[in-house]
């Protein structure tokens, strides 16, 4: 069994994923790593890509075959099977925070996705598992006001965006043991990282699951 704490931070694009994982990071000791998904699509000229439905000439990017999981995994493998010096300041965990000092903790290392758990390996390393969702409404709000690379086209968020999102909740609501779901409109930072702090604690004991309350 691996020494690291592997937390998923899933769900809904938009969602909170990042600057969770980023709230995260900076409270957490200094060894502790962040792994994102969204650093594996493949570059748009990939033969891997396949096209949106519906016709819209635009690559359908909301699909797990858009990312290079065998790369992300080889990534993820190599942290959990190393042993970091928790003296090594060379990581971006926090060194402001009360837990930066706390000794025995386990590494932690967080990864935030939006399709995390539909790769199979991926999903058995998590030791907790988050996911979170927001209205069709809400999620089109915030997206509209980012810009992508490449940009969504006209109809690409009714198309493949909600819909490829709607499809993989059904599937972690139905498949995916121990998530705790998050709404994105609430603050969910001290909760999570109470959770995680917990299981960081427990060094060589696998944590049950955690459910917000």
């Amino acid at each position: 069994m691996s020494s690291w704490l592997v937390v998923g931070i899933s769900g809904v694009t938009n969602g909170g994923k990042s600057t969770l994982a980023q709230q995260l990071q900076s409270r957490l000791p200094t060894h502790t790593q962040v792994i994102s998904q969204d650093d594996y699509f493949y570059p748009k000229d990939s033969q891997y890509h396949v096209p949106c439905p519906g016709g819209l000439a635009h690559h359908n990017w909301d699909i797990i075959s858009a990312l290079d999981m065998k790369k992300m995994v080889c990534d993820v493998m190599e942290i959990v099977k190393s042993h970091p010096d928790q003296n090594d300041s060379s990581h971006k965990g926090g060194t402001g925070s009360p837990l930066s000092e706390e000794v025995g903790l386990r590494p932690v290392l967080l990864m935030d996705g939006f399709i995390l758990y539909d790769d199979p390996e991926i999903l058995e390393l998590c030791d907790l598992r988050y996911f979170f969702t927001l209205t069709q409404e809400e999620c089109w709000e915030r997206r509209s006001q980012r810009t992508y690379d490449p940009p969504d086209p006209p109809g690409y968020f009714e198309a493949c965006v909600w819909p490829m999102y709607e499809e993989h909740l059904v599937k972690v609501k139905e498949g995916v043991p121990n998530v705790v779901f998050l709404d994105g409109m609430e603050e969910n930072l001290s909760a999570v990282l109470q959770q995680v702090t917990a299981a960081a604690r427990l060094k060589g004991k696998k944590y049950p699951g955690a459910i917000l309350g």
